[in-house]
Parts: structure tokens; C-alpha cells; sequence
């Protein structure tokens, strides 16, 4: 049987595949050690985050419940968090999905059937291809991948295990960094299989160009900081910050720093709540909240306490910038991209 951890990665991969959403797990769940025994003992429980809204995850620790008592059980679960709760298993027969669906109960089974009524999602049933549909945007990380990857980032060998351990991405994930890769032609299928490494098929320029539309923008939100603090004040400049820094481009009337959305997730409840503003005013900072931390691009020799040099990588940061209306702006992204190349 599946562990909890290994499924919750596969729903993971399959909510992005299906729904193009980003699955962040946040760690168990603190008052799991508060339940009853014989809940405990019977479940795995993790915090996480979809679509901008907090949910646990809930998984069997081993082999499968009655119905009825995984139907209570989960009830109660529920009303102690306050927070929708999702099963995830790996398989579930049509009667109790029957059931499930009547009570409104929201389940994942990875890579065949999906139930999130707290999303709006009424039912969903896909079996997915092994194929990845190359006209799709690019996982997370991927993208992350081929920017360290342009950057000269990544070791020597390419060795999975290595890669995964430089990116601090479980195995799991480098598979869907492998098929994404290898659907679009850029990984060599023959060096992978005979020497078990990755030998990209394109290089520099030419991987930019190829990879260029299936990269999306790093960035999910900006928000606007009143009286940041120092942890704030010392992420990387971002935005028209980091392009003003590097090209001619005037410096923004705001400066601009980025984080990870994970990140955020864990500042956010240590700022008052009227720190945060969604719109500038002078003396704020802007702070865009990032797809993937920006100290995930990063080189072999980079210190942790000086990643980026204090401001994040130029393809990202094209990436963020590149539909902004504005001819300065464009003309700066063309002067960092002749950088660049």
C-alpha cells in the first residue's frame, strides 16, 4: 500500500496536471496529537494549501476503513480543524464514491478521480495519459529546473538523485520533470537509459527559445508591505527593482522584493493586519508572492546567507515582467535578455 506522503505528492502531481493548481503541503497537522486514540492511530492528517484555500489532508495509515466510520470520522475531523478536510486513497469503489458524492464529501484518488466540492469542483474523472500534453504551461518545477539549468546552475553529471538533492525536490517530482522534458524533446531518451543520466538534447539560447512558451510568470500575487521587516527588507529584489539594477531602467517609486509562496504562507500570520495593503502608497514595499521560491535558482557555490546576491535570476525575472505595458520596461528586458544571451 501507498503511504500517506507518497499519495499526497501523487495528488499533487495529478491537481496540477488536471487542474493546474499547486498542491502546498505545509507539514502534519498540530492537532492531530489531540484527536482520539483511535483516530490517530488510524489516519495520517497534513496541513496544505489549494487554491488559495487551507485544507488538511487525510489518508488510511493501513489498508481501508468501513465506510461509515471513515464518513464520522472525517466529520469530526473537520469540525475540530474548521478547515475543509480531503481523503486521499488509492482506490475506492463505485459504491462508496456513490456514497461519498451524496454527502458531499470531497476525496482525491491520484491520477483517476477527483471530488472537491469546496472548490467548486463537482466531480472530475480522468485517467491520465503517460504522455504530458506539450502545449501546456510547464510544471513548477521544470520551469525551476531549465532556468538553473540555463544559468549553469546544476552539477556536472547529471545524475537524478544529485539534481534532486541540489533543487531539494523528492524523486517523485523528478519524475515529472523527466517526462515533461522528454515529451518535449529536450531530454536524450538513449543517454538516459543506458548511462542514467540526463543529457539535455539543446543548450543556452537555443533551450531559452525552445522552452520560452510553455514558462509562465513566477509570480501569483503582489502586495504591498507597510513598515517591513528585516527579514522582509532583506529578501531578493524583484521586479522593476531588480531590471532598474541591472539595466538603465529609473529606479520604482516602491522597492520590489520577492519570496515563495510558502514563504508567505508563514510571514503572513506574523504581520499585523494592517500591514498588508493591496494597493501602493508611498513608503510601502512591494512584495510579489512568488510559484517557487526565488533561492531555488541558485548556484553550487552561493552561500545561503548571499543566494542571488540579492536579487533574483534574470530569466524569472523576464518571466515576471515581460507583458508590462510599457516601452521603457521593454526596452530594459531587451537590453537584460541581450545579457542574458
Amino acid at each position: 500500500m501507498t503511504n500517506a506522503h507518497e499519495l499526497f505528492n501523487q495528488a499533487g502531481i495529478y491537481l496540477q496536471q488536471t487542474l493546474g493548481e499547486d498542491l502546498l503541503q505545509e507539514g502534519a497537522w498540530e492537532k492531530g496529537v489531540q484527536l482520539p486514540r483511535y483516530i490517530s492511530q488510524t489516519y495520517d492528517i497534513a496541513k496544505a494549501r489549494l487554491a488559495g484555500i487551507e485544507i488538511l489532508l487525510m489518508a488510511n495509515k493501513d489498508g481501508a476503513q468501513a465506510l461509515p466510520a471513515l464518513l464520522k470520522q472525517r466529520a469530526l475531523i473537520q469540525k475540530e480543524a474548521g478547515v475543509p478536510v480531503i481523503w486521499v486513497g488509492n482506490t475506492l469503489q463505485a459504491y462508496a464514491r456513490k456514497e461519498m458524492v451524496v454527502r458531499r464529501m470531497p476525496f482525491i484518488i491520484p491520477f483517476k478521480q477527483t471530488y472537491l466540492p469546496p472548490l467548486g469542483i463537482e466531480f472530475q474523472e480522468r485517467a491520465l495519459a503517460t504522455r504530458v500534453d506539450a502545449k501546456e504551461k510547464l510544471h513548477v518545477a521544470t520551469q525551476v529546473f531549465l532556468i538553473n539549468a540555463l544559468l549553469g546552475n546544476l552539477p556536472d553529471t547529471l545524475n537524478p538523485k544529485e539534481i534532486a538533492a541540489h533543487l531539494d525536490y523528492s524523486l517523485m517530482t523528478m519524475t515529472r520533470i523527466k517526462s515533461e522534458l522528454m515529451e518535449h524533446g529536450w531530454l536524450d531518451n538513449e543517454a538516459y537509459r543506458n548511462e542514467r543520466l540526463w543529457r539535455l538534447t539543446i543548450e543556452g539560447s537555443n533551450l531559452w527559445k525552445a522552452a520560452k512558451p510553455y514558462l509562465q510568470t513566477p509570480v501569483r500575487k503582489r502586495l504591498w508591505i507597510r513598515k517591513p521587516t528585516l527579514d522582509i527588507e532583506d529578501l531578493p529584489l524583484a521586479g522593476l527593482s531588480a531590471l532598474a539594477e541591472q539595466t538603465m531602467l529609473g529606479e520604482p517609486p516602491n522597492i520590489v522584493r520577492a519570496m515563495g509562496e510558502l514563504d508567505w504562507r508563514k510571514l503572513e500570520r506574523a504581520l499585523n493586519a494592517d500591514q498588508v495593503l493591496p494597493e501602493p502608497i508611498d513608503g510601502t514595499l512591494e512584495l510579489e508572492v512568488w510559484r517557487y521560491a526565488p533561492q531555488r535558482v541558485r548556484t553550487l557555490k552561493t552561500r545561503e546567507e548571499n543566494i542571488n546576491n540579492g536579487i533574483v535570476d534574470p530569466y524569472s525575472l523576464f518571466l515576471s515582467l515581460e507583458f508590462m505595458d510599457d516601452d521603457r520596461v521593454q526596452l530594459a528586458l531587451k537590453e537584460l535578455l541581450k545579457e542574458m544571451n
